[in-house]
């Protein structure tokens, strides 16, 4: 059993660390350094509040000492923390990480939270207004081959740090009700059934996500044209696999633009 410890009071500073933690998979234990600007733009930070990033950069750095990977594993109960440095230096603007040797493994092999993610899908997650919409959202890309997440109410409340003086109403209104306007959008036909106890009293015992499995695609020779834009199948032809007559982009016209100009803007920093 493992788990990973991740505690922010603000989607800021998750925003933050999950573009840290993007940036960083696959690159081993070597020391990386980042320029805040193009992490800022990366999360689509308002470019108009530098204090406001400071801190929010600040807060992260504190909390970075608790975040740490649990593993309990025959008979024994490991804690390693994630990462060896991190520092910001706010002159210059440049972020400096190095993964821990014991947790380079956990976090570039076994694909820890983020380590599947497309960059849309960071999108995704910055866009989240909601602090455990986010958390949520990190859960159910993990479950998404299986369209099924159960969890004790016990371990919801620890893994979302809900606070111990909400009740089961508290969290129906303050917790699933923003998951439930921001993530059916993302997650198709998501559903949120409570488990109760079937003795006197129908006690809370936890809750089951179910949404609609993502289908792993196989690859299809001479699917695109030499534009990079997928070819029309024939009249008369066997409809692919891929294909979903259901499927609609709910993107609008303008982020579309402004998802093309921050990939741009990324992938032209990361060459420089």
């Amino acid at each position: 059993m493992s788990s990973f410890s991740l505690t922010f009071q603000t989607a800021e500073e998750m925003n933050f660390l999950f573009a840290i933690l993007t940036q960083v998979r696959d690159e081993g234990c070597k020391e990386l350094k980042f320029d805040t600007y193009d992490l800022r733009e990366y999360v689509e930070f308002d470019r108009t509040q530098p204090k406001r990033w400071n801190k929010t950069m600040i807060a992260v750095t504190k909390k970075i000492s608790q975040l740490v990977y649990f593993n309990m594993e025959d008979n024994v109960f490991e804690a390693m923390p994630l990462f060896r440095k991190f520092s910001v230096k706010l002159d210059e603007q440049v972020v400096t990480v190095r993964v821990s040797e014991e947790m380079e493994y956990i976090l570039n092999k076994l694909s820890i939270d983020t380590g599947n993610w497309t960059q849309f899908e960071f999108f995704e997650f910055a866009t989240l207004i909601s602090v455990y919409s986010k958390t949520v959202y990190r859960f159910l890309k993990q479950y998404r081959k299986t369209g099924f997440w159960k969890v004790s109410l016990e371990d919801f409340k620890s893994l979302l740090s809900v606070p111990k003086s909400y009740s089961p109403s508290d969290i129906d209104k303050r917790v699933l009700k923003p998951v439930m306007k921001e993530l059916p959008s993302i997650f198709k036909g998501l559903k949120i059934h409570k488990i109760k106890s079937r003795r006197r009293g129908n006690q809370l015992l936890g809750y089951e996500f179910t949404f609609q499995k993502e289908s792993t695609q196989n690859w299809i020779d001479d699917k695109y044209d030499k534009s990079g834009n997928a070819k029309k199948t024939p009249v008369g032809s066997k409809i692919p696999d891929w294909y979903d007559p259901d499927y609609k982009n709910a993107t609008t016209p303008k982020e579309q633009k402004e998802l093309e100009r921050l990939k741009k803007e990324l992938s032209d920093s990361m060459k420089k």
